[in-house]
């Protein structure tokens, strides 16, 4: 409905005012040179009051959803925590292991002759290992064997002797250490191991202070032997082949209960077979040093020898003897000798009535035989 600006009752006449009613209880009033409004009923307006009151959340919800969302990170924050703790535990255990590896490694190279074949100390071995022991027990490390193990010398000159100056001493450790995260549990087990290792210099070699008060060097004691197998009778030549310093005494056992104070004792006889252990021990002014392991020398029973037939030489002429007696076999015997003449026999092509070996005997092929008339 449209009014007539003039006739429209309570609406001021100095302007002209449009009213259109849409649908039910929503007026439009449009006023020229006036504000616009748009009216709604007060029950709709209400409503929309409710709807928004019902979305705002009380602060004291919003405490609660975050103390729920902290419930169900901390699990996942305490794993985290765990492994990086396992972590930092393995890895603090290399570096203690590391440092005890080193420690170790110094006192095998300020010390080689604790451990000298044949000649060890005691007391120094004893004193390397409580050392290791307590560094582990200090770090809470677990060896992996429990006694820990000897230092290991090399030769890293090439002159047979592998204490000497610059030669290397190498110590190797390892630890057990038990893992305390599940998940981590599962996967490497209940326990790492954890190994390192040192190599050190040799630093004092083996020269040590006789007790004179001068230097004198260790003897490197070492066996030459030629042939170590071989048959009954068997026959070694031995000779001392040793290096370091200079030797004052010499003492050889051969395994049987023979001995010897020669420094070069040459051939000894092997007649029974066997396995014999020879060793050499040289004393000097810095003591006695014995081959370790010795040397093994190998005797097998003596071969059989091939037997041959000797044939009869009863009326057979001298010249053709050999030909019985000796190579190809046959027409001969197999002897590898030459058939002699004996005693006062005749010269020539004689006729052979006798033989110093009886006929039908089986001898060696190398056995030799003499022929007479009569």
């Amino acid at each position: 409905m449209l009014d007539n600006p003039g006739t429209s009752k309570g609406v001021p006449q100095t302007g002209a005012v449009a009213s259109v009613t849409r649908g039910r209880g929503v007026s439009l009033t449009i006023a020229r040179g006036r504000r616009s409004e748009i009216s709604e009923p007060a029950g709709r307006r209400q409503s929309g009051r409710v709807l928004r009151q019902l979305l705002r959340f009380p602060a004291t919800d919003r405490r609660g959803q975050s103390t729920v969302e902290f419930a169900l990170i901390l699990p996942v924050l305490l794993l985290l925590a765990l492994i990086a703790v396992d972590f930092g535990r393995i890895y603090l255990g290399y570096i203690n292991l590391q440092n005890m590896a080193r420690i170790a490694a110094n006192y095998a190279a300020n010390n080689p002759l604790a451990w000298l074949p044949g000649s060890t100390d005691p007391e120094k071995i004893t004193k390397y290992q409580n050392q290791i022991l307590a560094d582990a027990a200090a770090t809470n490390c677990a060896l992996n064997p429990a006694t820990p193990v000897d230092p290991t010398f090399t030769d890293t000159d090439g002159d047979g002797d592998s204490r000497g100056l610059g030669d290397k001493v190498t110590v190797a450790l390892t630890c057990r250490f038990s893992v305390i995260t599940p998940i981590i549990a599962n996967i490497v087990g209940n326990t790492v191991n954890v190994s390192a290792s040192s190599v050190f210099p040799v630093k004092s070699a083996i020269s040590q202070t006789s007790s004179g008060g001068g230097v004198c060097l260790f003897p490197n004691p070492a066996i030459n032997a030629n042939p170590t197998n071989g048959p009954a009778t068997l026959t070694v030549n031995f000779s001392d082949a040793s290096g370091g310093g200079a030797g004052t005494a010499w003492l050889w056992e051969f395994g049987d209960g023979r001995q010897s104070t020669l420094r070069d004792p040459g051939d000894i006889p092997y007649a029974t077979p066997g396995n014999y252990t020879v060793t050499l021990s040289i004393t000097n002014a810095c003591g006695t040093v014995t081959t370790n392991p010795g040397t093994t020398i190998t005797v097998t029973p003596a071969s059989q020898p091939t037997l041959c037939t000797i044939p009869s030489f009863n009326g057979v002429r001298f010249n053709s003897a050999q030909g019985l007696w000796g190579l190809p076999k046959p027409p001969g015997a197999g002897f590898s000798t030459t058939v002699q003449r004996g005693p006062g026999a005749p010269n020539g092509n004689f006729t052979i009535r006798s033989q110093t070996i009886v006929a039908d005997t089986q001898v060696a092929c190398s056995s030799t035989i003499s022929v007479n008339n009569p």
